[in-house]
């Protein structure tokens, strides 16, 4: 049973998911969630650096807001005006 466990979580931390959610466009403002946040590497009100599976992920807008860290993942709400997507090497 330990060892399916660890397998599981292993397999978990390979694999992210990003949900964006709009309700009347991206001028009106837009809900980000990824799961599988392993870290939040910069944060300020208009910009973003995540670090997920391997990889960072940039989150730019104006203005940003952190809605929640945790466990599952991080939710994200503001003006989003782009994501960038960068391989990482050092795994956290």
């Amino acid at each position: 049973m330990r060892e399916k466990l660890i397998a599981f979580e292993e397999l978990a931390a390979r694999k992210c998911a990003i949900t964006l959610e709009t309700d009347g466009g991206i001028k009106n403002g837009a809900e980000l969630c990824i799961d599988n946040c392993r870290c939040i590497k910069e944060l300020d009100e208009n910009f973003i650096v995540l670090s997920v599976c391997g990889m960072d992920i940039k989150i730019s807008g104006a203005p940003l807001f952190l809605q929640n860290f945790g466990v599952g993942g991080v939710k994200i709400t503001g003006y989003i005006h782009s994501l960038t997507f960068e391989e990482n090497d050092n795994e956290e």
